[in-house]
Order: structure tokens, then sequence, then C-alpha cells
């Protein structure tokens, strides 16, 4: 049987232990969740089927001079981790984080699909440079590297009416663009971002007539309908109206989709073709 000097050492580990297991709890329960004074944010738009989205901090003016002042005009010094020339984050607290979910154009410049930091630099004269970089991960700034730029473009800050919290937006959205506006204050900055939505959509109806929704003649006769409306390959819209009429298990030879197959050969010039399939309607 153990004497009780053979378990003092075990309880004195096991003490020890304890102890750092508290140090330990202890220094973890200090990152405790508050509520931020620039609260995070984000919104998101579809511009044909791809999604834009944005990730930032919404400072509020509160009585401060925010251009050329709490804003910085050109690049500044942040005083901290070699950040001597760096741009505005765009927000505040971590990166302003701009998504991409297909390849865009940016103020008329290619930018691949994905995640970027966004900065601005902002000129006394309303001049703004857009940069986005590759590095979207770090604090703000403070860590700004031009050589990871991934682009930068020229647009114009205008005047706006005040808006307390700095805030983005998306206006003019269509089939193939959108703008992203920064509002805050009185000024507003837009950057135009434009999207090839039929090139999008095309690659995506290929993939889509190959997998479960290949088996419905319905979804032949939508990707058919969008690649005659918008004239885009019109051999493979022949080939999917074919589909819906005549593929085993799956075409239904129907009023709409024969009537569907001539029209596309009318668009190819193959008007004799089309008739023919008119002719057969009538005998359904």
């Amino acid at each position: 049987m153990n004497s009780p000097l053979t378990l003092r050492p075990l309880r004195s580990a096991a003490s020890t232990l304890a102890a750092m297991t508290l140090g330990l709890c202890l220094a973890h329960s200090q990152l405790t969740t508050l509520p931020q004074a620039s609260p995070a944010a984000s919104v998101s738009q579809i511009v044909g089927i791809s999604e834009i989205s944005i990730s930032y901090s919404r400072p509020s003016v509160n009585g401060r001079e925010i251009w050329g002042k709490l804003v910085p005009y050109g690049l500044s010094d942040l005083g901290w981790a070699g950040a001597t020339e760096a741009p505005w984050r765009a927000g505040a607290n971590e990166n302003t984080v701009i998504s991409f979910q297909h390849d865009v154009l940016v103020e008329g410049q290619t930018l691949p699909a994905g995640d970027y930091g966004l900065h601005l630099v902002i000129e006394e004269s309303d001049d703004v440079t857009v940069i986005l970089s590759n590095d979207s991960e770090s604090w703000g700034s403070y860590f700004y590297n031009p050589e990871a730029d991934a682009l930068r473009a020229k647009v114009k800050a205008t005047q706006a009416p005040h808006e307390e919290q700095l805030s983005y937006r998306f206006t003019e959205v269509s089939k193939n663009a959108a703008v992203l506006s920064l509002n805050w204050e009185k000024k507003s900055i837009p950057i135009r971002i434009t999207v090839d939505t039929d090139a999008i959509v095309l690659e995506s109806l290929k993939t889509e007539m190959r997998n479960a929704h290949g088996f419905r003649y319905q979804n032949h006769m939508d990707a058919a309908n969008y690649l005659l409306a918008n004239e885009l390959e019109l051999e493979l819209a022949l080939e999917w109206a074919e589909i819906a009429i005549s593929r085993p298990w799956v075409g239904r030879k129907l009023p709409e989709t024969l009537e569907l197959k001539a029209k596309i050969l009318d668009k190819l010039g193959r008007a004799d073709e089309a008739s023919a399939v008119r002719k057969e309607i009538e005998t359904l």
C-alpha cells in the first residue's frame, strides 16, 4: 500500500496542471466578443448569375473631419509594422474584402475570380486610386504591400448627401454590370464592375446539360431558348432543341419543342428545314 509520502508528488503535479489549465482559460477568456464602435457589415449583389460581395466595417462620422484628416489624402505613415506609405483600408478594423464568384472587369481591367483586399488612395482633387490586393487576410492597411496588388484603377469621388455611417451599396445593376459605391460623410466613390454574363451562363448550361438537369426536356428547351434569344452558339441551341424532341427518356415531340427547333433553323437561315418542322406540328 502506498504511503502518503508517495501521493504528495502526484497531488503537486495535479495542482500544477490545474493551475496551468486555469491560466490558459483566463488568457483565452480575455478574447471576449463585445460590440464594436465600427460594426461589421456585408452586402452582396447578383449580376447576371454571378455573385459579388463585400465585407467591411462601418465607422461613423461622429462629428469628426473625415477627408484629409481622419482619412489622410494620399498615402500615409501608419507608424506601425513598416506601413510608411499605406493607402486607406476603405472601412475600419480588418481588411475590407471584396469577393467575385467569376472573372470580372473592374473599371475595364480584367480580374480573376477570388477574394481581394480593397484599399483606396484619395486625393484632395477627388481623384481616387482603387487598389485590389491579393492579400485579403491582413489587418487593415498595416501590412499593405504594393507587390501584392492585383489591380489599380482610377475613379472620381463625387459629392453626395451626408451619410453618418460608412456604407457600400450596389446601383445601376444590369445583366452585365453594376456600380459598387462607398458612401461616407459627403462623398461617394463609385467603382464599375462588369461581368460577361453570356459567357458564364453558356459554360454553366453546358455543365448542367450533362448532369441531372439534362434529364428534363424543359431544361433543354430553356437552354436552347437562351442561346437563341442572345444569338449564342446557334448550332448548339439546335442540338439541345433536338434533344428536347427526340432523346430517349427525355425528349417530347410537342408543338412547343418542334416550334423551338423551327425558330432556331430560321435564325440559321435554313428556312426550308424550318418549314418542314412546322408542317410536322400540323400532324400532331
